[in-house]
């Protein structure tokens, strides 16, 4: 029986194309190529995340990985409750102070070891706080990679008040925080936002009935692959096994995802660089309204706990660079009037609100700019910027310590003022 030409065409067609995959997939072996896919953020099994019903994703209690990131190469070890930080027991011991240090990747400090963070250098340095003294100090660091003021606030709610914390610190990093919180301006939305609800008919016996805030769960039904188009590319459709198997499917993915993140690049240059300014539009004006309001939640809160809160205004490497023609150059090609705008926001925000807030950019420009040395900033990432290093974590941790310190010394003053202890019988 003859074939049709058409038949023995396809055939031969078929045949090259599997020529070509095999031969593809030799060279590319042959000359070590390959691009690993990350962990399938549709299974229970990464390195150090777990889905989260509340948050989106959270550290997986007892993970231990090493960090090849920015930064330093290091273990990373999470704790029995799922943050990076020592063992700690719920129950708080006996004559012990304890903080507990919201934030993101700025707290979390995956890019230098456990002992180094900013937090683990606090504990250390209130350990000399005269206003402390004589009582056990534990700061405990519940900061995770990537969350925003929304997802910090639920880490207060299912995971902080069971450790019963003396103070609360909210570390508020204005570079992603705000954009963080208002879907519209945000491209990973595996996260809650918060949205206010204005009730038409507000209860007269409860002004503040009328304004009630509405949390959307949405992402709890969003496909992990679907969270952030910039992050996933199409060839992710495939079996996981698939992928990491083929060479030449890797370098495809990986061809998608370098463009992605030149788009990225291209689609947030001006959002990544608003946080500078006043308000330019509707959406930062929607994102700043909600970060506000999300900051005084937490203080009501926190103070309906009965615990103590403060704000912490977390740097941005460009607010802190030691060289001032840096700084000047940045300003003048994207516009900026004053790189501390978001802080002086906040500052003058937590004044009107009674939160008292740190403004820790400034005081670490100035060890900046007297040593000369970035507090920004590792060997295989870009020099003076990104995230803290060891010495930013170390000068940070310091000042955060002598803050919490005056705080607690104004604090004990204020109690003695108003209960003066009684002298002899």
């Amino acid at each position: 029986m003859k074939l049709k030409p058409w038949v023995g065409n396809l055939g031969l067609l078929l045949a090259s194309l599997s020529f070509a995959i095999v031969v593809g997939e030799i060279g590319l072996r042959w000359a070590g190529i390959a691009y690993p896919p990350p962990p399938d953020p549709e299974s229970e099994t990464l390195a150090y995340t777990v889905k989260d019903p509340n948050r989106g994703w959270a550290p997986k209690p007892n993970a231990k990985t090493v960090w090849t990131g920015e930064g330093l190469v290091s273990e990373i070890q999470m704790n029995s409750a799922g943050f990076r930080d020592r063992p700690r027991t719920v129950t708080k011991p006996k004559n012990t102070f304890r903080v507990a240090v919201l934030g993101d990747s700025f707290i979390e400090a995956l890019h230098v070891p456990q002992e180094k963070t900013a937090t683990a250098v606090m504990e250390k340095s209130l350990g000399n706080c005269s206003a402390l003294k004589g009582q056990q100090i534990e700061v405990l660091n519940f900061g995770v990679q990537g969350y925003g003021t929304a997802q910090e606030l639920m880490t207060l709610r299912h995971h902080v008040w069971q450790f019963s914390p003396d103070l609360i610190i909210l570390g508020f990093y204005p570079g992603n925080d705000i954009r963080n919180n208002y879907k519209p301006l945000e491209h990973d939305h595996l996260r809650p936002y918060f949205s206010r609800h204005f009730d038409q008919n507000p209860n007269q016996n409860n002004p503040n009935q009328d304004n009630q805030w509405i949390v959307d769960y949405s992402f709890r039904n969003l496909p992990p692959k679907q969270r952030d188009y910039y992050a996933f590319a199409q060839v992710d459709r495939l079996p996981q096994g698939l992928v990491e198997r083929s060479r030449i499917l890797q370098l495809i993915r990986q061809a998608e995802i370098t463009a992605k993140q030149r788009q990225y690049q291209r689609d947030y240059a001006q959002t990544n660089i608003n946080f500078y300014k006043e308000p330019p539009d509707e959406n930062w004006k929607a994102a700043w309204s909600v970060t506000e309001g999300l900051i005084k939640l937490i203080r009501d809160e926190v103070v309906a706990k009965g615990a103590d809160f403060m704000v912490v205004t977390i740097s941005d490497s460009y607010q802190v660079n030691p060289k001032p023609k840096k700084r000047q150059d940045f300003m003048e090609e994207y516009q900026i009037k004053n790189l501390f705008y978001p802080d002086q926001r906040i500052a003058n925000f937590g004044k009107q609100e009674g939160i008292p807030v740190f403004r820790l950019a400034e005081p670490l420009l100035q060890v900046a700019e007297s040593q000369g040395k970035c507090l920004h900033g590792f060997e295989n990432a870009l020099p003076c910027e990104g995230h803290w290093n060891i010495w930013g974590n170390q000068v940070a941790g310091r000042l955060m310590a002598e803050q919490v310190c005056q705080r607690v010394a104004a604090q004990n003053s204020l109690k003695q003022s108003v209960n003066p202890t009684s002298q002899g019988g």
